[in-house]
């Protein structure tokens, strides 16, 4: 069986941490729920490849075609739907998902941009409630 691959879509500009450590977080848990239903998950955190406080691409035509191959290869994608007001970023990789049939799980409810809320499959409240949504829908 093959890996489930999940894109952890969510703002990342103008976020204290870029992103980072919610991330990092929903990485550790689907990592142990995979392993709890002898699954395997390929996790896709962009925060890993590009920053915007230390920048080591050529072009933001290049971050951006990297990101969008990247969901492209992907089964879900997680959505942290918060400070997405103005994260035209994280716009395009759900409008990419959706035009790509990829399903969008969503969870928040600050600074939301509406457009993205109404993409999601569905939108929890939490991260941990949409985890558990995965886990039953997508890894069992």
């Amino acid at each position: 069986m093959s890996a489930v691959g999940i894109y952890l879509a969510g703002a990342c500009r103008d976020v204290p941490d870029e992103g980072v450590e919610w991330r990092k977080t929903a990485s550790e848990r689907l990592e142990k729920i995979a392993e709890w239903c002898g699954r395997n998950v390929r996790i896709v955190d962009p925060t890993k490849y590009f920053s915007y406080k230390i920048v080591k691409h050529r072009t933001d035509k290049q971050v951006k075609e990297f990101y969008l191959s990247k969901v492209a290869k992907c089964d879900i994608v997680l959505l942290n739907l918060n400070n997405t007001k103005c994260s035209v970023g994280t716009g395009q990789e759900c409008q990419f998902a959706k035009d790509h049939g990829i399903p969008i799980i969503g969870f928040g409810s600050e600074e939301v941009y509406p457009w993205l809320e109404v993409d999601c499959q569905v939108v929890f409240e939490d991260m941990t409630l949409a985890l558990d949504y995965i886990r039953d829908y997508y890894i069992v």
